[in-house]
């Protein structure tokens, strides 16, 4: 299986060092790269590359930052996982890329080994989301990325419509209040 990574980054040296150092990965076809300078041109790409699996952001860039791309994809119900880089390895950003739906985060000067290491944990993560909606076409991309307990119930195991009966016919026929 190959793994299609958009890489958004307003620096252009970065497209040169990440293709030579996963030259290897991208020559025998496990790897493919594609580049925009900032979220717009993200996602544009994103727009017309259904097949992309992860993102890997940098956060401060010129029109659109990664924070705001990060919105923008959660808002879009791309739940892509997304790997934030940044020169600021400060609390604030770190709390609000991972709430705004980052996978994870590294920071610049980038690690290589570091990098390539969160890239490979990702893949996995994305390869097991895959495999475990292959059985239901009908799960959103957000959805597939959320434990059970978190779906929405139109999602879930059990519908309201399927409930057992004897659920369906309890539900609004307990008392006011307990005894304690």
């Amino acid at each position: 299986m190959s793994t299609s990574i958009l890489v958004v980054d307003d620096e252009p040296d970065l497209e040169a060092l990440l293709v030579q150092k996963f030259r290897k990965q991208i020559r025998d076809g496990s790897m493919q790269f594609l580049f925009a300078r900032d979220g717009v041109d993200a996602l544009a790409v994103l727009g017309a590359n259904e097949d992309v699996d992860m993102v890997l952001s940098d956060i401060n860039m010129p029109r659109m930052d990664g924070l705001s791309l990060l919105a923008e994809l959660q808002e879009r119900d791309q739940d892509l996982s997304t790997i934030i880089v940044s020169a600021y390895s400060d609390m604030a950003n770190i709390r609000t890329a991972m709430n705004r739906g980052a996978y994870d985060f590294v920071t610049k000067p980038i690690d290589f080994p570091d990098l390539e290491a969160t890239i490979l944990k990702t893949i996995r993560h994305v390869e097991a989301c895959a495999k475990r909606s292959a059985g239901n076409p009908r799960q959103s991309r957000r959805a597939r990325h959320l434990p059970a307990t978190f779906r929405p119930i139109s999602q879930s195991v059990w519908p309201v419509a399927s409930m057992p009966p004897t659920w369906a016919a309890s539900v609004g026929k307990l008392p006011r209040s307990l005894p304690i």
